[in-house]
This record gives C-alpha cells, sequence and structure tokens, in this order.
C-alpha cells in the first residue's frame, strides 16, 4: 500500500509507529508480490523495447522500485511520495544509482514518462480525486507512452482455516473506505472511466495470485496480516477486538495445513496520440 492522501491519518509516517508499520508493510508485500507481478512488466511490449523513463507513484520506501531497478538496469527511474520519511528510507536503502527519489505529490509532478507505474495508489483517493488524478494523467505522459496500475483483487482472497476475526477488520475498513468516498475494488471503476476516454487504450488485465505455498510466502504473509492488526490497533479508529484477532492470527500460524492467497489486478494501458 502506498501513501499518498495527505488527508488519510493511516499515512502520517511522522509518527515513528506509523513510520515503522508502512516500512515493514511495503517490505513484506513486495517481498510476495514482486515473482508473481513482475510477468506484467515483461508482458508489456513499450516496457521491454522502448520506455527508458519511468515514473513509480507513492512509491513508499522503495522496496518494489528497488526490485524493479535492479532487475531491469537500462532505466531512468523516478520514485515520488508525500512522505519524507519513507522517501529517506527509499534513499538509505537505495541498490541502483539510476533511481531519482522525491518527495513529491502525483499532482505536482511536471515531466513527462514513457512509463508510469500506479501500485495500491488508486484505492486511497476519494471519487473527486479519482478524476483528477485520471486527468494528471494525461499531463505526464504522452503518446506512446504506458501505465501499469496495480491494485486490490479481494475477491482472491483465502484463509484456510477461515480467520473470521481478522475478516471483521478487513470489512470495517472496507467499509470505512466507503464512508470516506474511496473504493477499494477501483480497477473496475478505473476500467469504465478508460474506456470513455478516447485518449487511452487497455491493453491487458491481468488478475494474479500470489499463494501462500511459493518460496516463504506463508511467514510472510503472516506478517502482514500482523502488521494490519498493529496498524489498525494504533490509529484505533475501528471497533474491533484486536486481542482476539491476534490470538486467531497465532493459533493460525501453528497450524502447518495453513494457507492464504491474496491477488492483484494489473491493468495495462496505452496513451494514444491526440
Amino acid at each position: 500500500m502506498k501513501s499518498q492522501n495527505v488527508k488519510d491519518k493511516k499515512f502520517e509516517t511522522q509518527d515513528r509507529n506509523l513510520f515503522e508499520i508502512w516500512d515493514e508493510i511495503q517490505s513484506v508485500q513486495a517481498a510476495f508480490c514482486f515473482p508473481q507481478e513482475i510477468s506484467a512488466y515483461y508482458m508489456s511490449p513499450s516496457w521491454i523495447r522502448t520506455a527508458e523513463t519511468v515514473l513509480d507513484v507513492g512509491t513508499g520506501n522503495g522496496c518494489f522500485l528497488n526490485m524493479v531497478s535492479e532487475h531491469f538496469p537500462g532505466k531512468s527511474y523516478t520514485g515520488v511520495d508525500i512522505s519524507k520519511e519513507l522517501i529517506e528510507k527509499a534513499i538509505r536503502d537505495q541498490g541502483t544509482s539510476n533511481i531519482t527519489y522525491k518527495v513529491q505529490n502525483y499532482f505536482d509532478v511536471e515531466n513527462r514518462f514513457d512509463f508510469v507505474v500506479m501500485r495500491l495508489f488508486w484505492q486511497h483517493l476519494t471519487l473527486k480525486e479519482v478524476t483528477e488524478a485520471l486527468a494528471k494523467l494525461e499531463e505526464i505522459t504522452r503518446p506512446g507512452s504506458t501505465v501499469l496500475i496495480s491494485d486490490s483483487w479481494d475477491a482472491a482472497r483465502i484463509f484456510e482455516p477461515d480467520l473470521p476475526e481478522f475478516r471483521k477488520i478487513i470489512s470495517a475498513y472496507t467499509q470505512q473506505q466507503i464512508e470516506n468516498d474511496k473504493d477499494r475494488d477501483i480497477v473496475e471503476r478505473l476500467l469504465k472511466e478508460f474506456a470513455q476516454r478516447h485518449r487511452w487504450k487497455v491493453e491487458s488485465d491481468l488478475k494474479i495470485i500470489m499463494p501462500s505455498t511459493v518460496n516463504d510466502n506463508l511467514k510472510l504473509f503472516h506478517r502482514a496480516y500482523s502488521l494490519w492488526i498493529k496498524l489498525f490497533e494504533c490509529l484505533g479508529d475501528l471497533n474491533i477486538d484486536y486481542a482476539a484477532a491476534r490470538q486467531e492470527l497465532e493459533n493460525w500460524k501453528k497450524d502447518f495445513s495453513a494457507y492464504t492467497q491474496a491477488g492483484l489486478r494489473i491493468i495495462r494501458l496505452e496513451r494514444l496520440g491526440s
């Protein structure tokens, strides 16, 4: 998840606790997403053949962008985020010299890019901001540019055995987002928006699964779920029995047959001529 909306107190990373939680969440998410998510880059002809300048919107601590740049070193990358603390961490952890990190709001970006990456970004915008962000996207791209949008695919989430207490957190958070005029299932809405805009063509709509059976993903998922509990307990704005959720997760962790998975919806867009 990326920090972009300054009105959302989840992303007030000047709070040391929130900074540490987000730093680890982003690193854990990158670890279990990258092995599957990288396929979307290989499936993009423009990424492989022509893209030279890349913008990562809401780059956070830069962990995912670092992985991408190490895998594809022949490009110039820019990562922007409104969190000063996470950008400072990204700079400290920078693994390659071809990334420029900036403390910058997406709406203040001025340059044009060949390729724009937007991971777990749109779901944190209000619907009004979504409209504004779509207009901004035309300003920072040119005909022939590509945009890769990765966001939540909640319908793919599975817990076996089930985690009803943890699901209560997910449900309460989803409802909170709705009340704040936001949409976790934002990809469907975006597809409808782009279909009405003559400057964009949807090149692909990819659904990918991150299963707990790959590598050490089960440990990573357990840590991610623990961090989500910690985050919302720290914020204190959901009426949840966090102790019950933590105990449930600890019991689940001890079950060697436990399985979980998460899903991403990834759409690739081509910017058409004016």
